[in-house]
């Protein structure tokens, strides 16, 4: 339907078709838009206008030394990006988290970009060569020159793509396994894969973030 107004009567054509079709929806669009509305007006005066841009250490973001509410800290954030990005990763091999960086962006773009060249070569690379160059340059390998880094040094945004990418990678497959073992003829595959699902769906999200 969004599509059919779109091409006849363009943006306006949308908007009566999906957003102003009824009272009720009238309604819901103007409590929406005063929501967003109110909310990005707080994260503006938080980010900008509230905001301290200027300062060397923390006392410049303290409500008393500005005399005016304070807002987001950001010398704090200047000064510890590094360390929000790499955690306690060695600095001398924190070259080695920017070229998974670039791996991992090099996989996602092919992946995603529908009319790539060679795609299924880009899922091999994806879900074979991306997850064991990365364990070996993220965790180190002596015999090829890159020092063992600790697990325990490993943080910030490094960390929260090592799990991302790797659910992702474990879990596409295992998802197709799990969706062609529920449709099997065989009652014993068909019983442990429905068992596996309805489990993992009823274990609650707080649960699952944790582990």
């Amino acid at each position: 339907v969004g599509f059919d107004a779109v091409a006849r009567g363009g943006g306006i054509g949308w908007l009566r078709a999906n957003l102003l079709s009824s009272w009720f929806n009238v309604g819901l669009t103007v409590v929406m838009l005063a929501l967003i509305a109110w909310i990005a007006s707080s994260a503006i005066d938080f980010l900008l206008i509230d905001a301290v841009w200027s300062g060397s250490d923390r006392t410049a973001c303290m409500a008393s030394e500005q005399h005016r509410p304070i807002g987001a800290c950001w010398p704090f954030v200047w000064e510890r990006l590094n360390y929000f990005t790499y955690g306690s990763y060695p600095i001398p091999q924190r070259w080695r988290v920017d070229v998974f960086f670039t791996m991992l962006a090099v996989g996602v773009v092919w992946l995603l970009w529908l009319e790539a060249p060679r795609r299924g070569l880009g899922a091999l690379y994806f879900f074979a060569v991306l997850p064991v160059c990365s364990f070996i340059l993220l965790s180190g390998a002596p015999a090829l020159g890159l020092e063992t880094v600790d697990t325990a040094l490993w943080g910030g945004v490094l960390v929260t793509i090592v799990v991302s990418a790797v659910g992702i990678v474990v879990a596409l497959p295992l998802g197709i396994v799990l969706a062609l073992g529920r449709r099997s003829t065989m009652p014993a595959v068909r019983l442990f894969s429905v068992i596996f699902i309805e489990f993992v769906r009823g274990v609650p999200l707080i649960t699952v973030l944790f582990m």
